[in-house]
C-alpha cells in the first residue's frame, strides 16, 4: 500500500456494465444514488454502461469522488479510460490503482 487513501476502485469497464469494490461504506448511498446496484458479495456494485457516452459519464463521476481505476491487462478500466479520453468523451486525469501483490497494491495520479 502507499499513502493514498483508495475508498473504492472500478474492476472491470470492458463490457455492458461498470463494477467497483467498495471499501470506504460512507460512499455505498452516494453509489445506490447513482445508479449503481450491490451485487451478491455485500461490497461489490455494478451500474448499466450501454454505450460510451453513458460510461464516460459514470467515469467523470466517479473519478470526482476519487474512486481508482484499476490498471493491468487488456481493457482494464484504466485503459478504457484512456480510450474513452483519446476520443474525446472525458478529459484530464484520474486516479489509478495497480496491484502489485496479494494485499499489495500502488496508487497513482494518471496525467
Amino acid at each position: 500500500m502507499n499513502n493514498h487513501s483508495v475508498k473504492a476502485y472500478i474492476t472491470q469497464a470492458d463490457g455492458g456494465y461498470v463494477r467497483l469494490k467498495l471499501l470506504d461504506t460512507e460512499l455505498k448511498n452516494t453509489l445506490l444514488d447513482l445508479g449503481f446496484s450491490q451485487e451478491t458479495n455485500v461490497d461489490e456494485y455494478k451500474i448499466s454502461s450501454s454505450d460510451d457516452d453513458i460510461k464516460a459519464n459514470i467515469f467523470a463521476k466517479l473519478r470526482t469522488l476519487e474512486i481508482c481505476f484499476a490498471h493491468g491487462r487488456e481493457w482494464c478500466p484504466a485503459e478504457v479510460f484512456k480510450h474513452l479520453r483519446d476520443i474525446g468523451l472525458l478529459s484530464g486525469g484520474f486516479r489509478v490503482i495497480i496491484w502489485t501483490g496479494p494485499d499489495r497494491y500502488v496508487v497513482r495520479d494518471e496525467k
